[in-house]
């Protein structure tokens, strides 16, 4: 969420690093490797997600506040569900 400061607006990222276990750190690289090739920011958290990371560690990764990953994610869940209806009127 964008709040003003002094006129300015900050964007408000997810909560501040807090130590992180090996099998953390080895997690979130492995996240990263699977999105690397993916340009849109949506499209990665929406990946990340739906391999099984939380809200809070695919914000951290990506660099996204908390709101705007659960928004891209919704997003990403109507594409995917809009490609999959498109598919079967292929048929």
């Amino acid at each position: 969420m964008a709040k003003q400061q002094g006129g300015k607006h900050v964007k408000k990222l997810a909560h501040p690093a807090a130590p992180v276990s090996s099998e953390e750190k080895i997690a979130r690289l492995l996240g990263i490797i699977v999105v690397k090739e993916i340009d849109s920011r949506g499209d990665q958290a929406t990946l990340l997600r739906s391999i099984g990371f939380d809200v809070a560690d695919v914000a951290s990764m990506l660099g996204m506040s908390e709101n705007h990953v659960k928004v891209a994610t919704h997003h990403g869940r109507k594409k995917q569900k809009k490609k999959g209806r498109s598919a079967l009127k292929k048929k």
